[in-house]
């Protein structure tokens, strides 16, 4: 579509939520039912809050990866406002950073968007699975993600849910 003189040339801003994953390293591969499984993962997307209660959401052109700015001028990424770890009792542990988030002035929530076992095919392919079966795994197989790799679990990637009203 070509632009006439006098058109307005701006391109539209997207709103949009921020997600990273939670990455969880075997400390060696394993078989599980027909896989061969490297690592697990899970999706987590998240939900900020201004001091009125209204929702912040992430604006650009581009779906893109971006910081949260507090009002004293400091930033962070949103992983860096929780901490996820694996735990034997509970399977998955997630713990807020409380000074930074304070820090911040938002409020957080979290949910878990999705969960992932990465299959080992000599590099790490992701499939997306359900609760349960990510659970049966960590479960019949904590051992092997009772790591320091995994306390707390690295995040590799981000994602975005568009926002529409």
């Amino acid at each position: 579509m070509a632009i006439r003189e006098g058109e307005n040339n701006t391109k539209l801003m997207k709103k949009y939520r921020l997600g990273y994953d939670y990455l969880f390293l075997a400390s060696e591969s394993f078989s599980y039912k027909d896989d061969y499984i490297g690592a697990m993962a899970v999706n987590v997307l998240f939900k900020v809050f201004d001091s009125e209660g209204n929702e912040k959401l992430f604006e650009s052109e581009e779906l893109s990866d971006q910081k949260l700015y507090f009002e004293n001028g400091n930033s962070c990424y949103l992983t860096d406002l929780i901490r996820c770890s694996t735990d034997r009792e509970n399977i998955l542990n997630f713990e807020p950073n409380i000074l930074l988030i304070k820090q911040s002035g938002y409020t957080l929530q979290w949910e878990i968007d999705s969960y992932e076992k990465d299959l080992d095919e000599g590099i790490l392919e992701p499939k997306k699975i359900s609760e349960d079966e990510f659970m049966d795994i960590m479960k019949n197989n904590i051992d092997l993600f009772d790591n320091i790799d995994n306390y707390p679990a690295q995040s590799c990637s981000y994602f975005t849910q568009e926002y529409t009203i």
